[in-house]
């Protein structure tokens, strides 16, 4: 009986070799299946990290919200007197957690309940009535790179760990400010009383970890390719018995097919680490790509100042100021919502915008045409739902050209003049068509010597005071006039001081940005 059985397997082998196409056929279509499972791994890699770090985040988030209720808004309600900000506010009727105080407790909060996320709020020099922190090498090495350097923009980056786990470490200066100077100077509990404005009192270090082990099953696609690639090795192996020499070349086919594999493993690796980490740095590598004070304020013939704050930790406001060959071109724009997906929108059109102004169309319309187009593209492929109102200045010496849709812009001339100038009519929103060049039109403004320009997000018209009330354009407008100084950082420093009083203890519910241009 067996014998019989052989000799079946044998004649189905003898009639598939004398059919080469079918091998071919087979061959092509395993290699085809390869790329779909490392495809659908990759995708379920992603999906299973970003949840990972997304659950984390959210409990996190309310462990704050729930330390803020009772040891702020809790202990503010209940108290009868003064509120008193104080490191041993627990202690003291009517106290609440100085900056400081609150870092360290909320590095505790985060990092609870063994979840992969830990933050801390640390410095080689406690209080002398307070534990010592325990700085590990890397945040040594950081503190001490950091007070070298001097640099507010300085940030360390670490990895360690093992094949099981892996984490990456990310640190920033913590400076002295003139209130916190004065404080720890005259703290009887202080380390020093020599303390200066911008010394490096500590460090903040946030830790991600990514245990790898626990990802293994993210790889069923490609452990059910393995075992089909497998069961038919098996039976290619029975065929090679039998016909060696024919089969010489599938061998060497596999080979490199096993190295590609090989190849593709390190890098699912390595883009495992990066999905764990992108969510933390989000933040950083949005505002290093806003310009710099440098780049504000070697603009001639312009002034400008700027104020950004998001109302999460990645924002979805947008503005630059793009130079190149003497062409100067500001931007203004707001995408929909607010949050990471947001701030990756907004940074995709910040990339874009410099792309375009350094080899793309100088027409302002054909410029919009272009990076809408290239947003669009980018919406389809990362399968999101916003988009974003986007205006744009060209400047020309004694007037600007005003393109794009977005807010209303706010002239306020040197004789004290005000006028407001609509920009509905000027453009389309950006990423919901594809072809937007019919609604865009462009505007030429007057702009002389001693003018104010003011630029703005509706986070600033819609800021809402504790009773509800908006700001609303006549407050910004009034703003402006009240404050207006030879320097715009004054401009921008009253009006923002304006809002912020209006909101009070308001929660800020969108993001908040503000652009005063003064023409020298």
């Amino acid at each position: 009986m067996q014998q019989i059985e052989h000799r079946r397997v044998d004649r189905f082998w003898l009639k598939l070799i004398e059919r080469p196409f079918v091998f071919l056929l087979l061959i092509l279509l395993g290699l085809a299946l390869l790329p779909v499972a490392v495809w659908l791994d990759l995708r379920a890699i992603s999906d299973t990290s970003l949840k990972s770090q997304a659950l984390d985040l959210d409990d996190a988030i309310s462990e704050i919200r729930n330390y803020y209720s009772q040891n702020v808004v809790g202990r503010v309600l209940s108290s009868d007197g003064d509120i008193i900000p104080t490191h041993d506010y627990d202690e003291t009727p009517g106290g609440i957690p100085i900056p400081a105080t609150l870092s360290i407790e909320l590095g505790q909060v985060v990092g609870g309940e063994g979840r992969n996320l830990q933050y801390r709020f640390v410095s080689d020099l406690p209080f002398e009535e307070r534990e010592s922190h325990d700085l590990n090498d890397f945040e040594k090495q950081a503190l001490e790179d950091f007070r070298k350097t001097r640099d507010p923009a300085d940030l360390a980056i670490g990895y360690e760990g093992s094949i099981f786990d892996r984490s990456i470490q990310i640190a920033s200066p913590v400076f002295l400010g003139e209130a916190c100077v004065s404080c720890h100077n005259s703290h009887p509990e202080s380390p020093k009383t020599d303390w200066n404005v911008g010394d490096i009192r500590g460090i903040q270090a946030i830790t991600i970890s990514q245990p790898i082990a626990t990802n293994l099953w993210s790889f069923k696609f490609l452990l059910m390719y393995f075992a089909g690639a497998g069961a038919i090795g098996a039976a290619v192996t029975g065929l090679q018995w039998h016909q060696a020499t024919r089969f010489h070349k599938m061998n060497v086919n596999l080979e490199q097919a096993n190295t590609e594999i090989a190849h593709l493993n390190e890098q699912l690796t390595s883009e495992n680490l990066r999905l764990g980490a992108e969510i933390e740095v989000a933040r950083q590598i949005q505002m290093m790509v806003l310009p710099t004070k440098d780049e504000l304020g070697g603009i001639h013939e312009l002034e400008i100042a700027a104020f950004m704050e998001p109302a999460d930790e990645v924002g979805g406001d947008y503005y630059d100021v793009l130079q190149l060959d003497g062409r100067i071109k500001i931007g203004i724009g707001d995408v929909t919502g607010h949050g990471l997906e947001s701030g990756v929108l907004m940074l995709m059109v910040q990339s874009i915008a410099v792309a375009l102004q350094e080899r793309g169309p100088t027409d302002p319309r054909q410029f919009l045409v272009s990076l809408n187009s290239a947003i669009c593209r980018n919406i389809k492929r990362t399968k999101t739902d916003k988009h974003l109102t986007l205006s744009f200045l060209d400047f020309d010496h004694d007037k600007v050209t005003l393109s794009g849709q977005h807010e209303e812009l706010i002239v306020l001339r040197e004789d004290g003049k005000c006028e407001i100038i609509d920009t509905v009519d000027l453009g389309f929103p950006i990423g919901l068509d594809e072809d937007i060049a019919p609604f865009i039109e462009t505007k030429d403004v007057p702009f002389g010597p001693g003018d104010l320009i003011i630029l703005y997000t509706d986070g600033v018209t819609e800021a809402e005071s504790p009773d509800g009330a908006l700001y609303g354009m006549d407050r910004l407008v009034e703003s402006a006039r009240r404050n207006a100084a030879p320097q715009a950082s004054q401009v921008l420093k009253g009006i923002i001081a304006d809002v912020k009083n209006h909101i009070g203890s308001q929660t800020v519910h969108d993001d908040i940005t503000l652009l005063v241009i003064r023409h020298t």
